[in-house]
């Protein structure tokens, strides 16, 4: 595991912003993310929480970032347990969520996106992905703003069953919007995002997005989520009852008209 390169240290992550980092054992990964990261936005308050249990890449954490504080244990939490153990530990109002397979391209707007979720209490989180890698048609129906002279993309919360109420991509969020909710490891992450959705919560995008994703064909088993056959069989079966319920409103609709 080699060493970080020296970072830029011409900006700074805002002292209100704590940068909080999920990881599981992917020392290489987690490295483009951070030096990436840290390249373009500089120095400030860091979590990362370390869920493979290996000692061996916790003592690298430990070398490589000295300034970040690590949080680990001997048995794995899951992804949205690991999300539990790094917001529980923030003492900042803002919390910049990062997983360990994204790589940083340009500076966060880190003004603009407050901006968003000061004036806007039912944006969850300001997503930093880069807007091009969502689905076209997710893209098409998103609702469009400007905020402190940035654009932005509110999610329709139709265009997917479970997506755009919260997601761990990059992004900035509030603490005080966890707070309630804690501790979110009672769901998945797809079945977190579908309970805020229902509670009026929606996702932002700050275009065109400064973070694409790297790990393709890296997936880490979760022994807390659902595996992908599971997730495949559980989004048929409601995509089949959201079309039955769709024919049966039409119908009724059609009668009451007739």
């Amino acid at each position: 595991m080699a060493d970080a390169p020296s970072l830029s240290r011409g900006r700074s992550v805002p002292d209100d912003v704590t940068v909080c980092v999920t990881s599981c054992g992917r020392a290489d990964l987690l490295g483009r993310t951070l030096d990436s990261f840290r390249h373009h936005n500089g120095p400030g308050r860091l979590l990362i929480s370390e869920d493979s249990g290996d000692a061996e890449m916790i003592a690298w954490l430990r070398r490589t970032y000295p300034d970040a504080t690590i949080l680990s244990g001997p048995e794995r939490l899951g992804m949205m347990g690991s999300v539990d153990r790094l917001y529980a530990a923030v003492e900042t109002p803002f919390i910049f969520h990062l997983e360990d397979d994204w790589e940083t391209g340009a500076p966060v707007d880190f003004a603009a996106a407050k901006r968003v979720l000061e004036s806007r209490p039912q944006v969850s989180v300001v997503c930093m992905r880069a807007f091009s890698e969502l689905k076209p048609r997710h893209r098409a129906s998103a609702r469009g703003f400007t905020e402190a002279g940035c654009e932005f993309r509110l999610m329709q919360p139709d265009v997917h069953p479970e997506w755009y109420g919260y997601t761990a991509n990059p992004g900035l969020l509030r603490k005080a919007f966890w707070e309630p909710f804690r501790p979110i490891s009672r769901w998945t992450h797809d079945g977190f995002s579908a309970h805020v959705k229902a509670e009026g919560f929606e996702v932002a995008f700050m275009l065109p997005g400064v973070a694409r994703h790297i790990g393709g064909g890296r997936h880490v088993v979760d022994p807390f989520q659902p595996r992908t056959s599971d997730k495949s069989r559980l989004s048929r079966m409601r995509k089949k009852a959201k079309t039955w319920l769709a024919e049966r409103i039409r119908a009724v609709t059609g009668k009451l008209r007739g």
